[in-house]
């Protein structure tokens, strides 16, 4: 066990988990309890939930593959409605904390939206220019990936997918890292940040509701959440569309911002590969994937029990609350061989469950599988190697939504 971890009683505990040791590195606790009986007394923050104005909610760890996969495609029984964030000042985010028949609504509407025009045809010039640029401005030598690289990209692409203007990038960043709780912001900042997020996105949603009057929007994804609508023809309120940008911020400009920094991280870790990838970039694919099931930045999501019922032998009561802890499932090696290995095309890497299963299964994940490979490939394209930095790479222990680097020093070697 780690050195600063203070644990409550004789033994490792399900309430232990949320200590800073564990979110730099849960996969050891992952296996101290992954095989024990459900255990209950997990008390994390949900996104957009603020330390010390809200109250953390106990629930049930699970941890097994096979209990995640039972718990994600039950939601008749499992609900995503998130009481805490409801009952919290944080906007809510749209299709994680809706159940059905909404829930389908929403996703039709989504998927409209997310057309393949869209978020790839139409911006996959911009992208790769875009990382180009990035990495000529950084030049070559001793930089930590973290501060611009991988911070940067994530809201980038979102203010082009959604056509908000560009220079607004860091705004978004930041309301980013506020909203899913890795921001050293104090209490009364991150409330404040939450309502500027939302004010922002309010304004935005509004000026394009003017501008498809007029005919001038451009048909980007603000535009698709906006003329969208679902097989019964109705479409989103503006404050609906609202909060789909702001799900958007959550789910894209925080957690892709890791999925990059535990890439590179990857790359300093098997030099062997980096030159691998570098010779054939058919490579980048299945080193991208492997990185999502072993690296894969979101850990936890909640879920509402519905009624009496049991996961993997133990009872869980109606209005109870369990934690999926989907990083756990990704490596339990009933479902994963040898699973805190790096194994290039494993043949099952796609049943990982970064993305979550089932109906809730991220519809937004081919976002950020284009940014992380257009990343890859930039860093191929510009560098030799990508040797340690001057200092060793280490990750963040504010919030267990996410794992990831909070700084990582390479030394880019120039081609």
């Amino acid at each position: 066990m780690s050195d600063d971890l203070v644990i409550a009683g004789d033994e490792f505990h399900a309430r232990d988990l949320e200590q800073a040791a564990v979110i730099r590195n849960p996969f050891p606790y992952y296996d101290m309890l992954r095989d024990k009986p459900l255990q209950f007394g997990v008390r994390g923050y949900p996104p957009g939930t603020v330390e010390g104005m809200d109250e953390p909610i106990p629930s049930w760890a699970v941890l097994k593959y096979k209990d995640l996969i039972h718990v994600a495609s039950n939601h008749q029984i499992f609900s995503s409605r998130d009481r805490m964030q409801e009952q919290s000042d944080a906007p809510t985010l749209m299709l994680v904390n809706h159940d059905q028949p909404e829930h389908t609504w929403l996703r039709t509407i989504a998927r409209k939206a997310f057309s393949p025009k869209r978020v790839e045809a139409d911006v996959a010039p911009w992208l790769h220019e875009t990382v180009a640029d990035m990495l000529n401005e950084e030049g070559s030598g001793h930089l930590d990936v973290m501060t611009n690289l991988a911070a940067d990209l994530p809201p980038k692409y979102i203010a082009k997918l959604l056509g908000t203007p560009a220079e607004d990038f860091k705004k978004i960043r930041g309301w980013a890292d506020a909203y899913m709780g890795t921001s050293t912001m104090t209490m009364s900042e991150k409330a404040q940040s939450n309502v500027e997020l939302h004010e922002y996105y309010t304004d935005q949603v509004g000026q394009r509701y003017d501008m498809i009057k007029r005919g001038m929007a451009n048909d980007d994804l603000l535009t698709g959440f906006i003329e969208a609508s679902g097989d019964d023809g109705r479409k989103l309120t503006p404050e609906e569309v609202v909060r789909f940008c702001i799900t958007m911020v959550a789910g894209g400009a925080e957690s892709s911002v890791f999925l990059i920094g535990n890439q590179v991280a990857a790359m300093l870790e098997m030099p062997e590969l980096y030159q691998q990838m570098r010779d054939d970039r058919s490579l980048v694919r299945p080193f991208l994937e492997e990185s999502i099931r072993r690296d894969g930045p979101i850990q936890r999501l909640f879920r509402e029990c519905l009624e009496d019922t049991e996961i993997g032998g133990t009872p869980i009561k109606k209005g109870e609350w369990v934690c999926v802890f989907f990083g756990a499932g990704n490596h339990d090696p009933e479902m994963f061989e040898r699973p805190h290995e790096f194994i290039l095309n494993r043949p099952n890497v796609g049943k990982n469950l970064t993305f979550s299963h089932g109906i809730h299964h991220c519809i937004a994940s081919i976002v950020a599988r284009n940014e992380a490979a257009a990343m890859i490939n930039g860093i191929l394209d510009r560098y030799q190697r990508v040797d340690p930095g001057s200092a060793p790479v280490t990750y963040q222990d504010r919030n267990f939504i996410n794992y990831g680097p909070s700084s990582c020093p390479v030394n880019f070697v120039p081609a």
